[in-house]
């Protein structure tokens, strides 16, 4: 008997701690699940989700509003060093270029970025044009909040209009994919309650294979882009993204 309520007991006290932990949230300090969800359950919002809110992240947006700042003008804090405040994007085998020019016109990828934080928490802010982008997921927590332009996102399962002014929360641990189109798209992004970006990991279809059900999540991504966008696996769509 004695045995049967502590064991009750303990089922009782796990299951109230389990209910504390929201059910898509990822801690900084947990290895990533390699299995990962295919689809955020969450929906770009017009107000910011608690999930994400931040001072930091919320002047900077403050500021972009009141037309204050720009995409060439803003600026990092003390956490990213002075040699690398520039313009990034990508050549084709995946190395950082610098971009001088600060436009995704002159980027390979059609793309760039801004390192803004490192420390207390990671920050960067995007600027792109016609591009497609390779799904991934990594334990962090994401999220977006779109500067500029508009374009589709996976979430809720299907892809969806992300666009000006709107907000998305994408959980650990869970894949994303905005490929973007005509009207292009900006956006800030960062990692609610995690810090210094050379500790986090991306993992892509690549560092799944041979893990099946990771595999087929990838799959079930490549089935949606198919059926809502219309396009094939990244890397097979340069007609329309490379015109």
């Amino acid at each position: 008997m004695k045995k049967l309520f502590a064991l009750t007991a303990l089922l009782s006290v796990t299951s109230a701690w389990a209910q504390d932990i929201p059910a898509h949230e990822q801690f900084a300090y947990q290895e990533p699940l390699y299995v990962p969800r295919w689809s955020t359950p969450y929906l770009p919002s017009d107000t910011m989700p608690e999930a994400c809110a931040n001072p930091e992240v919320e002047r900077y947006i403050k500021d972009w509003e009141a037309g204050k700042i720009d995409f060439k003008t803003i600026k990092a804090n003390d956490s990213i060093p002075e040699d690398q405040r520039f313009c990034k994007s990508l050549d084709d085998n995946g190395n950082i270029l610098e971009v001088k020019s600060c436009h995704f016109k002159d980027s390979p990828v059609g793309y760039l970025w801004k390192d803004l934080s490192d420390y207390p928490i990671v920050i960067g802010i995007t600027d792109g044009g016609m591009s497609d982008h390779d799904p991934h997921f990594h334990a962090q927590p994401e999220c977006y909040y779109v500067v500029n332009g508009e374009s589709k996102t996976l979430a809720d399962g299907r892809f969806v209009d992300l666009k000006k002014g709107q907000y998305f929360y994408i959980p650990g641990n869970t894949i994303h994919n905005t490929p973007i189109y005509e009207k292009g798209l900006g956006v800030l992004y960062w990692y609610p309650k995690n810090s210094h970006f050379a500790g986090f990991n991306y993992h892509w279809r690549r560092d799944v294979k041979y893990l099946q059900p990771a595999e087929a999540a990838f799959d079930k991504v490549d089935e949606v882009r198919a059926r809502d966008l219309h396009i094939g696996p990244y890397g097979t769509n340069d007609k329309i993204f490379k015109k």
